[in-house]
């Protein structure tokens, strides 16, 4: 086929829609032209983002809509070159987009959003342990769209970004100290004084109590079968589990020593015979 064949065969017009084979040719040449275009400079987006040290989730996102609109504008290009009216085109096919995209896409575009807020207020951050919408667990992974959590039992629980941000986020593990809050009951015939001193010393002689802030021990609550103590050691994040497990071991072996009763609760009954 020589030269002058080839541009016929551009030239001529599809029956119908009179568009040239060549129009058809050139947005098809453009549409696969611009589609690896845009997957280069997207990636490549993410890729500068990432080595900048911004968070992932963040960087996923920034990626996916700078594709999104690298795609239109490829898409406008190739219609262009159909012979339609670009600008009307992108204003009739915006509206129709945006509320099919609105309408079927409307939970997953509530989770990108949200994981865009998580990304940039970073309430947690991957190992926290958090609660999330009536959830506990370490933090696996944060998506653009998901949240991963570990439970302490090893599951693996998936939420929805929408839930986790739509909801009250508790991070036990963002700061580098807790308090360790331990309520412990003596009988009302014990020696308040002696109690209080046997569970300060325990504070005082564990390894993982710190001084600064200062443990406390006090009288919280007169209850009906005992005398509730009110005990609250600062210990650093790491060795909060294994400092209560020790102190209330401790407590127990050396009230049981000292002879300080810890009651459980009991109920009195009388009976009356009448004569």
């Amino acid at each position: 086929m020589d030269m002058q064949s080839i541009v016929d065969l551009l030239s001529t017009k599809i029956p119908v829609v009179g568009i040239t084979v060549g129009n058809v040719i050139t947005a098809l040449i453009v549409i696969i032209v611009g589609y690896f275009v845009t997957a280069l400079v997207s990636k490549y987006v993410r890729k500068v983002m990432i080595k900048a040290k911004l968070a992932e989730i963040l960087a996923e996102f920034t990626y996916r809509i700078v594709k999104i609109i690298l795609l239109i504008f490829v898409f406008s290009i190739a219609i262009g070159f159909l012979g339609v009216d670009v600008g009307a085109a992108l204003v009739s096919i915006s509206v129709v987009f945006g509320l099919v995209f609105g309408l079927a896409f409307q939970d997953v575009l509530g989770n990108l959003t949200a994981g865009f807020m998580i990304a940039i207020t970073k309430p947690f951050k991957k190992g926290d342990y958090v609660d999330i919408a009536g959830l506990s667990g370490s933090i696996a992974s944060v998506g653009i769209s998901i949240t991963t959590l570990i439970t302490l039992d090893n599951k693996r629980v998936i939420v929805p970004n929408s839930k986790v941000w739509g909801a009250p986020i508790i991070n036990y593990t963002a700061l580098k100290t807790r308090r360790v809050d331990m309520s412990v009951g003596i009988s009302y015939s014990d020696d308040i004084n002696k109690a209080i001193t046997v569970a300060m010393n325990i504070l005082k002689n564990h390894k993982d109590v710190l001084k600064d802030p200062a443990p406390m021990v006090a009288v919280d609550e007169l209850a009906d079968s005992s005398v509730n103590l009110i005990i609250r050691p600062w210990v650093k994040t790491e060795n909060y589990w294994t400092t209560k497990w020790e102190i209330t071991h401790k407590i127990k072996e050396l009230f049981d020593k000292e002879g300080i009763s810890i009651p459980f609760p009991q109920t009195d009954v009388h009976l009356f015979q009448n004569k």
